[in-house]
């Protein structure tokens, strides 16, 4: 369980240190994607939905604020088209870096992790609770990209990966855009509310899956 907590740490790590790069250097920074939205909302919703999109996808490299430019997407395109340009863009990303790290796994896990023992003891952990993973890895910022890269490194199959990422995304697209289109732009705030009871739902759902993995163990 400790090498898989390193690994996460030090994936988290890079997602951070691009974060900070992308701020420091001026590239892209939170004032700029919202300053950027509030210019394209009167453009045509084909134009919004694909820069939504590419947005959310393109966090993968960028570290953008999901948070934001879901909720923005909510509230420019209404409920609907706003759920559909989100989870989109948030699954391209996820698959992104799934794909990615699935090519280069093998080579980053022995760079990242010297003991071979370690690495099938990484593959183990992961794959038995790689569900739940996915499932709450919308929970805290980065988290999503470090779990779909550490799903690619082991290998994790593409269904699965992208039904499991898909349970985790869709609850937090639906209440972002929902709450994106009924309130301010300038408010986000009780996105937070509603993202907090739908996470509280999704750790019970995660713990759940996790005792009753323990149950049917000891069987």
């Amino acid at each position: 369980m400790k090498s898989l907590i390193k690994l996460y740490l030090i994936i988290i790590g890079v997602f951070a240190l691009i974060f900070l790069l992308v701020n420091l250097t001026g590239l892209l920074s939170v004032s700029d994607i919202k300053s950027y939205l509030e210019q394209i909302q009167h453009a045509g919703k084909l134009k919004i939905f694909i820069i939504v999109a590419a947005l959310l996808a393109s966090d993968v490299f960028l570290s953008v604020p999901t948070i934001l430019i879901v909720t923005y997407a909510g509230h420019i395109l209404g409920f609907q088209i706003g759920l559909l340009a989100a989870t989109i863009g948030m699954l391209t990303s996820g698959s992104i870096a799934y794909i990615l790290c699935r090519f280069s796994g093998n080579k980053m896990l022995r760079l990242l992790i010297k003991d071979k023992k370690q690495i099938d003891e990484v593959n183990r952990i992961f794959h038995r609770m790689g569900f739940g993973m996915l499932i709450i890895a919308r929970a805290l910022p980065m988290l999503p990209e470090a779990t779909c890269c550490l799903s690619g490194m082991m290998k994790f199959k593409l269904w699965k990966f992208l039904l499991y990422y898909l349970l985790g995304t869709l609850p937090y697209a639906l209440v972002l855009t929902y709450l994106g289109s009924i309130s301010s732009a300038d408010n986000p705030y009780p996105a937070f509310i509603g993202i907090g009871i739908v996470y509280i739902i999704l750790y019970l759902v995660w713990f759940f899956k996790l005792r009753y993995n323990k149950t049917e163990k000891s069987i």
